[in-house]
């Protein structure tokens, strides 16, 4: 029977997947012209703020981390993986679909689990690198994908692809100071505040220095999609259940898992959004290589 760690890990793979769809469907309404990122991160501090006082009431203590190191990786966390990754990942999906660049931020895995070794002294076994692997076959079944395609969506795919392979490293390097932050024995529920906390701070900052804040929120004060805040509650419940999980678990196992969200994501595509997402062989195939991979870990340590 798979662990409360696993179980928390692939219920955020879940939860994330679904954002991403919500996400796909609000940009398809939309167009908004950052993506989608600033709703979805307001919506999903809105929605941590909110079931907060559930986390101290069961936590009985501090809520926060306490140390000034895990409270720094908390912001480094929300800056580097949650800001700048979701920020690269959003563009990704807004150009190449849910499937396929959730499908490219499955390399984030990489990162973390390397890292985590390197740092948190996290083992490496056997199931982890198969589940990599897989991870790898399915990004290059997607780049076979693309060789078929005319020349000017090779150019798309390929745009696309690059942005979404930064987000991935973004993303990897977060999750491992999200497993940093926990070390100071602060409830994950207040790990999970600190990180979106700081990325919606450091998304409004971002944006306000561009130039573009005023113009965004004029956007949004009339073309604001439902979506939009649906994947930002999705979300919510995303990021505090890889906290959960990466307490419990090493987090290069918990970043394993997190590429099942390709399986996720085609389904709910399909199930909701069907005129967005058309599945080729290809996308097909690599969502089942990941969930492959996803369901060998699953199964053992």
């Amino acid at each position: 029977m798979a662990s409360p760690g696993l179980l928390a890990a692939i219920g955020s793979a879940a939860a994330y997947a679904l954002s991403y769809v919500c996400l796909r469907k609000g940009q398809a309404d939309s167009s908004p012209p950052d993506s989608g990122l600033l709703p979805v991160l307001s919506t999903s501090l809105a929605v941590l703020l909110a079931i907060a006082p559930a986390g101290l009431a069961r936590h009985r203590g501090t809520l926060l981390p306490v140390r000034g190191d895990a409270l720094a990786f908390a912001c480094l966390s929300g800056i580097i993986g949650t800001f700048l990754g979701r920020r690269l990942l959003y563009l990704a999906v807004q150009r190449l679909g849910a499937v396929r660049g959730v499908v490219l931020k499955g390399l984030s895995p990489v990162a973390t689990v390397f890292l985590a070794y390197a740092f948190l002294g996290d083992p490496v076994s056997w199931r982890v690198m198969t589940g990599l692997a897989g991870v790898l076959s399915a990004i290059l079944l997607l780049a076979l994908e693309n060789r078929a395609r005319p020349m000017r969506d090779r150019a798309i795919f390929s745009s696309g692809a690059l942005v979404g392979v930064a987000a991935a490293m973004f993303q990897g390097v977060g999750h491992v100071f999200r497993r940093v932050s926990l070390a100071s024995g602060a409830p994950p529920m207040g790990s999970a505040v600190i990180d979106v906390a700081i990325a919606t701070l450091a998304c409004l900052v971002s944006f306000a220095a561009e130039g573009t804040l005023l113009p965004l929120l004029r956007h949004y004060k009339d073309h604001l999609s439902p979506w939009l805040l649906a994947a930002g509650v999705s979300s919510a419940g995303g990021v505090l259940l890889f906290f959960v999980s990466a307490n419990l678990i090493p987090v290069s196992t918990v970043a394993t898992l997190a590429a099942s969200e390709p399986v996720f994501v085609a389904l709910f595509s399909w199930l909701l959004v069907p005129h967005l997402e058309r599945p080729s062989f290809y996308s097909a195939s690599a969502a089942c290589l990941v969930g492959l991979a996803t369901l060998m870990l699953s199964h053992g340590p």
